[in-house]
Parts: C-alpha cells; structure tokens; sequence
C-alpha cells in the first residue's frame, strides 16, 4: 500500500462529513479510503473516483445510475452502499466498511482451501451473486480481491457494477485488467450475462482448490486467447484425491460454451449445496491436516470494535477538548487586555504617554442619545446593564457598566475607562467555569421576553383561536386512534408457517390486516399450508400495510425427459439438465437397441417427479451370445445352413489336404465351440481329399530298404513273405507304379 502521507486527500474532509483516515486499496479507476462519519459516527470505505474518470460526464452518468442499482442490493452477503456524491471536486461512494481480509489476500496468505472451505467459500459468494442476478444485475468483474471477509465471519461480494461504468471510459487494454477470471464471450466483445459471472466463478473455484490460477502468460491478451480457446484443466490434476464432482463443477462452470454453464447463481448455489450434503467427510476435508477447518478462514481481529456509545464518547471528548483550547485562549486573551489596561501590572507607560488602547478591546461609554440601553429592570442605566454605541460607521463597543464598579472607574465628564489596578488574573480553570455559568444564563435568559410585541388579543379572534385549537385537538385524537387502535396502529407479524392458506388470511382480516397470497414450491410444506409471510415473522408493521403469504404449491414437479436410445453419457447428462440424478444402473441383452444405449427407465418418459429424483436405467449389452454349432466333416453348403440357423455366419477361410476329410468338406472351424456373439462370423476349412503321390518302383530292393522309400513319401507298406523271404528281396509291388493317395497301402511280396 502506498504510504499514506504523499495522498493529499488524507486528512481531509468530504463535504464536511467523511474524514478521510487512511488509503485501503488503489484501482485503475479509484482509490478507496478508510474514513469516518463524523455525523453518524461510523467508520465507512470511501471509494473517489480519479480526476481523470470523474471528468468524463459519460462515466459520472453511468456511475451514478449503477450506485443506486448497487444501494438497492440489501443483503448480508453484499457490501452495502450507504452514500453517492457527484460534484465538480470529486466523486465518490460510501460503503460499508468491512473489517478483514479479501479473498485474494485469504489466498496468497493460505496457499489453497479445502474441499469443505471451498464450497463454504462459494455458497456465500453465489448467496449474495444470486441476490443480484435475480435484480437482472451482473457484475462483471468477480475475482478474489472483490470478496471480503470479515472478522466477524461474514463474506461480502463488493464492487458491484462498477466494470460496467469503468467500460465508458477504458480501452481494451483496460478491459482485461482482470483477465485471469474473463469469460469467454467477454473477451471477444460478447455482451456479458449471469453466465460470464458464473464462468469467473469456476475459475476462482479452480484456484481455490488448488492454488493456483489455470491458465498463465505473458501477456493480458494470451492469457484471454487460452480463456476463449483452452479448456480448463481438472483440479484432481494438481491436487490428487479430490472429488470427481468437484472436478465436475469446475468444468459445468468453465464451458466454452454458456449455455452448457449454469444459468445464474442460484442454479449454482443448488448444486453446491447439494454437493455439501452428499460429499462423504474424507472427501470434504481432504487437506485438514495441514489447511484447517472452515472456522480457520475467519480472519484474526486486529483491533477492538467500539460501540456507538464508545463513539459518541469520544466525540464528546472531542468536543470538551476543543472548548477546553477556546477557554484558555480567552483566559490569555483577558489577561492581555488586563496588562493594556493596566500598565503596573506588567511594566509602566512612558511618561506623558496616555494609554494605548486595545482595539480589540471592550469599551465602555457613556449614554448619550444614540445610546440604546437595554435590560435595566429599575430604569436605572447605571445598574448591571450593557449599552452598546454605533462609533463610526463599522464599530461597536459592548461593556457591562457594572464592570466599572469592580475593577475600573469612568470618568464623569468623559465617561472613559481609567485603569485601576486588577486584583489578579483569572485562572484558566475559573475563566472555564465562568464561562459554562455565563452560557447557562444567556440560554436562560434567551427565553424571558423583553416587551410585549402586540396589544392585546380581541375576543373574536380567541374565540376563533379557541375553535382552532378543539379542531386541533379532534385532529390529534382522530391521529391517536389511527395510529393507536386503528388501520395505522403497529401490529406484530404472527409465526404462521404449516397454517392453512385460508385459515392465515381469516385470523390476519380479524386483526384488521389485509393478507396477499402468492403461491410457491416449496420441498418440505405441504399443498395449501403458508411457507412464510413478508414481512417474516416477529416483525413490526402499520395494519393497513398488510402483508404477503406465501403458499406452498407443494413440490415443484420435473418431466422425466425421453432418455430411451440414448447413450449412458448422454442420459447423465438430460437428467442433469431436467433437475435429476441418476439412480440404478442395470445391463441387458438387447437385439434391438445399440450397445451401451438405454433400453428403458423407470420412471418412464413424461412422468412427472419431484427435484433430484433418481432415475432408474436399462442399459443395452447388445445381442445375446449364441452357442457355435460343430460343422467338421459337413459339406459347406450344410456348414452354412447350420451356421444361419444358430444365427451366426460362414467364411471359408482356406482349403487344405485331409486323409480323413472327403474333398469338399470341412476340415476345421473357428471357433470350434462355445458362444459367439450373435451376427459374428465363423471361418472353416474346407478339404481337398487325400494328396495323390507318385509309387516309386521299389522291386529287386531289400525290404528294409523299400520300405523306408514308401513309408517317407507316405505310404503304408504290407509285407507278404515267399517262401519265408529268406534273401530279403522284394519279387514284386502292387500298385507296381502311377499315384497312389497319400497314406494308401503298398503291398510287397519278398522272397
């Protein structure tokens, strides 16, 4: 903070009321100070906007229509506007003062918040946020350093529509003073709406929980590009272990897009404070070890709250002090005139010098004719009264002649003061004292009329007086039983929450209070019970103000949307949007509907449900799986036909040589059993028959010989002995030669 001594405007006072204490923050577009209501006797924050801002009559207009916007705000969670003033000087507004830290300051001292701290922090942001955006107000310019908090525990939103009245006079460079926290829209030149709030919220719910800020650079105008073009990235990124919904609520608040954002801050404020009830406590106070709890946020008091009494006091101080000053200048005052008066009190005259005379000094003078006396209740002039002479054209000389009596002498030819000699000065505390019983006096006095100003009243006009005064009185007793027993009289609001609509409006009409009813939906109150008056209850009102009663309609009732084809993510999101949660999930089998797509929920379409209902899914696994048919060894137009009746289809994948398979049957399959998915395909292999060999001439051979020739082309070899195949000598083969199918027998005849 710049030093307070090089402001020139501290020390001073604003239109004789607000003494300007010392500087609290500096802004592009003002400077606010901490200053004191010296009428109310209040500390306030004064906000003066700089010279160069408060010479443009376009900002002065704009910023005068936005402070009566900003004072109509009246709620715990929003800085109050308390004064506006618009003059050639200056131009300022008087807030509240809050008595703590901002957001920002919270931040950079704490490094970052808790689950539980956030969401704290952000219900009370968007309970004040709300209260605006339901006036049709935005801000503009919501970011940490425009959120107090309070030692007394309470958070306020401030600076509410200023952004919008800097905008008349600032540049785009000015425009992204806050670009950390712009919108999208914003920074391309879209006008801003509830959702540009909402998205500088997201972005310091990021910051919270993490720390820092999601996006950095260099520069103002890259740090909007990233804005407009970068999604925001999850907290859990840099703080693993939190909440996938508060990952949620990031991304539901950052949208590029503002329609897929929450619509304003009460629509937000729901979701936050459902996410406070359903959150488990390990979730919530992630970080409590070291962070704290949510009473850890409430700054420390730095100094002692004064009461008004405390205040009062000290003006009155104030006050005696400055009397106290004002008494012993007179006393000096006094004993300076006594020195003039009288020489040998402090020194002497030159000889042959007459005395000098104060001008300043209290004459007396003799009556003369343009003497007028005044108070003398003996007629006497001489005895305590004052005579006051006009000496010249400007000059008037006031004195007590009794004085003469005491301390002086008048000279009767001259009537001129000769000095004689004073007894002693007047003490300070004495010339206090006398002046306390001399004022005390004067206001005494100040009520005894001097002469009679009129002759005396005829009888015609006491008698008209007198008519006046019985009309008088009538008017008064006609005011009394107004304001006392009649429609005028205070009545004290009843508690009548759970009371029947028409029960509530027959006891207010005999009390003589007319009631207003509207209705309204309420989660807990039944159909046709008050939920509550304005003014609420305990509070007191004027009867014939009456007053306005709010009905329960019951529960506000949402369609179930149409969620049947739609995928999982989908769904999620159409209930989200309608109001509603999601309840249990269960998968199916399905021919019809797509993997992953809804089948149906309970309740179904067009059902009309209470808030957060659960909604109940049928999630499609597909088809069905069917069991694969065994086609080996079957022709391929039966292994088709099988294969289209178990609802599966054939693919001839190749062909191959079989021993055992006939030529145009399958030899393989795949798969070759189980259960398949119903539609998918199964490939064979279809056979081609035995392989055909050439038989090699193996005659006049020895048989251990021959028969390891056949046998390795594959061959069965038989063996027929003659005559006990003494010599081991093939006589003869059949087939004797040609081709042969592999694995056919030889048969050999050895001698």
């Amino acid at each position: 903070m710049t030093e307070n001594r090089t402001d020139p405007r501290i020390g001073t006072t604003l239109d004789g009321r607000y003494f300007l204490e010392a500087r609290i923050a500096d802004g592009g577009m003002s400077t606010v100070y901490r200053a004191s209501d010296t009428r109310l006797h209040r500390t306030v924050a004064v906000k003066v906007l700089h010279a160069h801002m408060a010479s443009d009559p376009a900002v002065l207009e704009r910023f005068t229509a936005e402070a009566i916007i900003s004072a109509g705000l009246d709620h715990a969670n929003i800085v109050k506007i308390l004064d506006h003033h618009v003059s050639p000087d200056a131009a300022y507004l008087v807030m509240e003062y809050v008595r703590g830290l901002n957001l920002r300051q919270l931040l950079d001292e704490r490094g970052r918040f808790t689950p539980r701290q956030t969401l704290a922090m952000l219900r009370a942001i968007c309970t004040g946020l709300a209260v605006a955006h339901q006036e049709g107000i935005v801000h503009r310019d919501m970011k940490p350093a425009n959120v107090l908090i309070s030692d007394e525990a309470s958070v306020k939103v401030a600076d509410f529509g200023l952004a919008r009245a800097a905008s008349a006079h600032t540049n785009a460079t000015s425009v992204f003073g806050t670009a950390a926290y712009i919108s999208p829209e914003l920074a391309v030149g879209d006008p801003a709406d509830e959702r540009s709030d909402i998205y500088a919220v997201g972005i310091m719910a990021y910051e919270l929980l993490t720390g820092r800020q999601p996006f950095s650079s260099e520069s103002v105008y890259g740090l909007a590009f990233k804005h407009i073009n970068n999604p925001v990235p999850a907290p859990s990124e840099l703080v693993p272990g939190l909440s996938p919904e508060l990952d949620e609520l990031v991304a539901y608040c950052t949208d590029k897009d503002p329609e897929n954002r929450p619509q304003n801050a009460s629509f937000l404020l729901s979701d936050i404070q459902q996410m406070l009830a359903t959150l488990g406590k390990e979730q919530l106070d992630l970080g409590s070890e070291t962070l704290g709890m949510v009473s850890d946020l409430v700054p420390a008091i730095t100094s002692a709250h004064t009461t008004v009494h405390d205040r009062l006091a000290q003006a009155q101080q104030k006050r005696d002090a400055l009397a106290e000053s004002a008494a012993d200048a007179m006393t000096e005052t006094m004993e300076e005139q006594v020195r003039t008066l009288n020489p040998s009190a402090g020194g002497s005259a030159p000889v042959g010098t007459a005395p000098q005379k104060n001008p300043d000094a209290t004459e007396v003078i003799s009556a003369s004719a343009d003497t007028t006396i005044i108070n003398s209740p003996s007629g006497n002039p001489d005895v305590d009264h004052t005579t006051v002479l006009h000496k010249g054209s400007d000059h008037t000389s006031v004195m007590p002649s009794g004085l003469g009596s005491r301390n002086s002498a008048s000279s009767p030819s001259t009537g001129e003061l000769a000095a004689v000699p004073s007894r002693r000065p007047m003490s300070a505390r004495r010339a206090r004292k006398n002046a306390k019983a001399t004022e005390v006096a004067w206001r005494k006095n100040a009520q005894i009329p001097t002469h009679q100003l009129a002759p005396k009243m005829p009888a015609r006009r006491k008698w008209l007086i007198g008519v006046l005064l019985s009309m008088l009185a009538a008017l008064l007793a006609a005011v009394g039983f107004y304001f006392g027993m009649g429609p005028g009289a205070p009545f004290t609001v009843p508690q009548l929450t759970n009371v029947a609509s028409a029960q509530a409006v027959s006891q207010l009409r005999d009390a003589g209070v007319e009631a207003r009813t509207t209705e309204v939906f309420d989660e807990k109150i039944e159909r046709g019970l008050v939920v509550g008056s304005e003014p609420a209850a305990g509070e007191t009102i004027r009867r014939f103000q009456g007053l306005d009663l709010n009905v329960s309609k019951g529960p506000e009732l949402f369609a179930v949307p149409n969620l049947n084809g739609r995928s999982q993510q989908d769904a999620e999101k159409d209930l989200k949007t309608a109001q509603l949660v999601v309840g249990k999930v269960t998968q199916k089998y399905s021919e019809e509907v797509a993997k992953d797509a809804v089948i149906s929920h309970t309740p179904g379409p067009e059902e009309m449900v209470r808030r957060d209902s659960k909604i109940s899914l049928v999630i499609s696994k597909g088809p069905a799986p069917v069991d694969v048919p065994n086609i080996v060894g079957e022709t391929v137009s039966d292994a088709n036909a099988a294969l289209e009746t178990a609802g599966l289809k054939g693919s001839e994948d190749s062909k191959a040589y079989s021993r055992s398979i006939p030529a145009g049957a399958v030899i393989s399959q795949k798969p070759a059993k189980g259960q398949a998915e119903r539609g998918s395909t199964v490939g064979y292999v279809v056979s081609l028959g035995p392989k055909m060999i050439e038989v090699p001439n193996v005659q006049g051979k020895q048989l251990r010989e021959a028969r390891a020739t056949l046998e390795s082309l594959g061959f069965k070899v038989q063996v027929d002995e003659f005559l006990g195949g003494f010599f081991g000598t093939v006589r003869s083969q059949t087939p004797a030669g040609g081709t042969a199918a592999e694995g056919s027998t030889i048969k050999l005849v050895v001698v």
